[in-house]
């Protein structure tokens, strides 16, 4: 025998602990009265009971995520990556709990720890969708419901009385915001309000990095100045050696030169000396004999004994420059 679903219970059963044991099959009986009963299906988990796990990383295992979080937490029926109106996934994490009791546990403590990441959570919103008359564009209403005559053009929001035979602008104008968009734009779902509590915290940590930008930046902007004064150094540095390099290369030069007319002083010298040696010494020799052979007369007695004194003296030094040992003081 086959029995209906446990029927979902309203809003107001959510103060109940046990408002949704019903949902869980290990809560029924498998027989009644020596008969058995299966479930054709389970009922879906009214968004009264949802919560919302925030900023999910989309490159994680998801099937990890959910498997550890329904693990941890079996009243935790289904997990639900939600996705935007694009299909594509976002970090918003829809949990869908059979148990208003941890629902209110969670919420206490807005936290839930998964992989040793915590995550922040809310209560789900369910999306709110708008009736719209397709006749006059008004809200909260049917076509056969409509008590106006004319009918409004969804695209431009111009009334006429057979839109067949109206012929539209295309200009596209909502008639209920002004916007370029038809009057019959799909609602959007409403969206997730955070607690001011977390709005406050959201905006110090905000100012915070906002601040922390501002040193960042004050710092970059420091080291670009120590960066130019260091790069204009640099450059100062570098013209600085190219000029030492230039007055080596210069000083090198000159040395060559100076080793060259020292080679050729040291040449001329040697000349003079030799000449001075070989020549003009012997010949002040003989010159001093001759004149003290002049100083003596016939019987070789000295004329002039001043003379003779001064004559050896001379021979004396010639002597000494010889040896090299004389010096002119």
């Amino acid at each position: 025998m086959i029995i209906d679903s446990p029927t979902i219970p309203s809003h107001d059963g959510l103060s109940s602990n046990v408002s949704f044991d019903g949902f869980q099959q290990n809560h029924w009986p498998d027989t009644f009265d020596d008969v058995n009963y299966t479930f054709p299906s389970f009922p879906s988990i009214p968004p009264q009971l949802s919560l919302l796990v925030k900023n999910v990383d989309l490159r994680l295992d998801f099937n990890e995520f959910s498997q550890e979080i329904k693990t941890r937490y079996p009243q935790v029926t289904n997990v639900i990556r939600l996705k935007n109106k694009f299909n594509n996934d976002v970090k918003l994490v829809k949990l869908e709990v059979s148990s208003s009791t941890l629902r209110e546990e969670l919420l206490i403590k807005r936290q839930i720890t998964v992989g040793y990441i915590v995550y922040d959570i809310d209560e789900y919103l369910v999306p709110a969708n708008i009736l719209i008359c397709s006749k006059c564009m008004g809200l909260g209403q049917f076509m056969k419901q409509c008590t106006k005559v004319k009918s409004t053009c969804r695209t431009c929001g111009e009334c006429a009385d057979d839109l067949k035979l109206y012929i539209c602008s295309k200009i596209e104008k909502c008639i209920h915001c002004g916007q370029n968009h038809n009057s019959n734009f799909p609602p959007m779902p409403m969206p997730q309000f955070l607690p001011t509590n977390s709005n406050n915290t959201m905006l110090t940590k905000l100012d915070d990095l906002l601040g922390k930008i501002t040193e960042v930046n004050n710092h970059l902007s420091n080291l670009e100045l120590k960066y130019n004064h260091f790069e204009q150094f640099m450059i100062e540095k570098k013209e600085s050696d190219l000029l030492v390099k230039e007055n080596l290369n210069l000083l090198s030069k000159q040395s060559v030169e100076f080793k060259k007319d020292l080679v050729r002083h040291s040449v001329l010298i040697e000349r003079h000396k030799n000449l001075f040696m070989k020549l003009i010494v012997p010949m002040f020799e003989d010159l001093f004999g001759l004149i003290a052979s002049q100083n003596q007369d016939k019987k070789g007695n000295i004329l002039d004994p001043d003379l003779k004194l001064k004559l050896e003296r001379y021979l004396i030094q010639m002597k000494k420059i010889k040896e090299g040992k004389y010096s002119i003081n």
